[in-house]
């Protein structure tokens, strides 16, 4: 019986899996917003927010489907138990190859919401900045313009 919920947690990991990758081959052509941002966008340190946000987010992908397998079938409680330990042993592993600690997929939601934070708070003060210096252009030119008119 141990053998059969192995098989069957092992099989089904690998579908997540292959349509995880899926995903990120849709992500891709369809320009996700995200992925779009991490390849596109000129500032390094944003970039990077990208690429963490979009990796935390397809990772964590992983694992959700994970859940909403097991929710759909008719399970009895010990075996949902028994593939649910199943399928965390091999999302750990899974993560542990992208350099997270299994640990670490725990707090997966709140790094993604970590990471929208710090992106939005960097685009709100670029269009501060871009106010700043359209102001200081338009002033710059009423000032030329007086003196100008000055002279």
């Amino acid at each position: 019986m141990e053998n059969n919920r192995e098989k069957f947690a092992l099989r089904n990991f690998i579908g997540i899996m292959k349509s995880c990758r899926r995903q990120l081959v849709e992500d891709v052509f369809c320009n996700d917003y995200d992925l779009y941002n991490f390849l596109c966008e000129d500032k390094k340190h944003v970039r990077i927010l990208y690429r963490q946000l979009y990796e935390l987010k397809w990772l964590e992908l992983h694992w959700k489907k994970c859940e909403l397998l097991i929710d759909e079938k008719n399970l009895p409680l010990a075996t949902r138990r028994e593939i649910l330990k199943i399928f965390l042993r091999r999302y750990s592993d899974f993560v542990a190859g992208w350099d997270y600690k299994p640990t670490d997929a725990v707090l997966f939601k709140a790094n993604i919401e970590s990471l929208n934070t710090l992106i939005i708070t960097e685009k709100q003060w670029t269009e501060q900045l871009n106010q700043l210096k359209t102001s200081f252009l338009l002033e710059t030119k009423a000032l030329d313009k007086l003196i100008e008119e000055a002279k």
